[in-house]
């Protein structure tokens, strides 16, 4: 009996470490199938069958197995590793800008606002703004916090908002991107005419792969295409930091928040499921200014937590 339950454990232990193996390789490569993008978005969860493979080959005695193993636990921890080492920010006048997805329209605006408020926000990006939120932001005390609006509301999921503490100019919709993308500048402490961006490429559900993929690729040459100053671009970026086309685009000096800080692991998504989230697709990435902190809230009535990131100019 007892060679038949260590024959059943090896092969569990193999199997394991497929897995592992499978989401380092999901890390690097620019994978087409839905299936695949939302396994890629899971990378992260992989350290608990690594956990499992290692402990298997070494009650079992496998070493050769177990060098394996650990190679490929190493592997995995490289891929995340960025993620759990910060830097300090700079010294300089810190600022907030807290971005969430609205799901259809129907989150709580009430804790949002309140969310708003607390935070003291400079900015907020909103995804999934439909004409009737948009109407009731406008009453809210969202609209009185940040008094300067760029809204472009959509039935459904496509619309998006920029709400701020001072004047949004130069306001115009991201081109040639399958939901609105906004941009405009504002002055923001330490950073006068600082470009701002709403950020909600397509999500690659269903048919819509080939939209996502166009939109990140929109999206990254937009803003690889603006001139030299500081940039936020915050929201719902449908993916992950596990995913190439999002790595993509922190390039020419962009930077995730969550990075920056050696925030580790913030699940954003789905926030609705009676789970903790277990997928980061909110993020705020930047040029010019560097991050001091990030933190994630609830929001009923959403699927996604909002994020809150404390900024300096750098």
């Amino acid at each position: 009996m007892r060679k038949y339950i260590a024959a059943a454990l090896l092969v569990v232990g193999w199997v394991l470490l497929a897995v592992v193996c499978v989401a380092v390789w999901l890390h690097y490569y620019p994978v087409r199938s839905g299936f695949t993008i939302r396994m890629t978005s899971r990378v992260p969860l992989a350290v608990v069958p690594a956990a499992g493979a290692l402990l298997i080959f070494v009650l079992l005695r496998r070493w050769f197995m177990l060098g394996f193993a650990v190679i490929a636990t190493v592997a995995l921890v490289w891929t995340q590793l960025p993620l759990w080492i910060g830097e300090n920010p700079p010294p300089g006048e810190r600022f907030t800008v807290v971005t969430a997805n609205l799901r259809l329209g129907q989150a709580d605006l009430d804790t949002l606002a309140d969310l708003v408020e607390r935070s003291d926000a400079d900015l907020l990006s909103m995804q999934e703004v439909t004409p009737e939120a948009l109407v009731r932001i406008r009453t809210s005390s969202i609209a009185r916090e940040l008094p300067h609006e760029f809204a472009i509301p959509v039935p459904q999921s496509g619309g998006t908002a920029l709400f701020s503490k001072r004047p949004l100019v130069d306001p115009a919709p991201v081109p040639n991107t399958a939901d609105r993308n906004l941009s405009a500048r504002t002055d923001l402490p330490g950073a006068p005419g600082a470009r701002v961006l709403a950020i909600h490429p397509r999500a690659p559900l269903g048919g819509q792969i080939d939209s996502w993929q166009r939109d990140l690729s929109t999206i990254g040459a937009y803003l690889r295409a603006l001139p030299d100053e500081r940039v936020v671009a915050a929201g719902d970026f449908n993916s992950t930091w596990d995913s190439p086309r999002f790595r993509d685009l922190l390039t020419d000096g962009y930077a995730d928040s969550v990075e920056q800080v050696g925030g580790g692991f913030l699940p954003t998504f789905p926030a609705n499921r009676g789970l903790h989230p277990w997928i980061t697709l909110d993020h705020v990435v930047t040029r010019g200014f560097a991050a001091a902190s990030v933190n994630t809230y609830d929001i009923p009535g959403s699927d996604h937590r909002a994020v809150v990131v404390s900024l300096v100019a750098s």
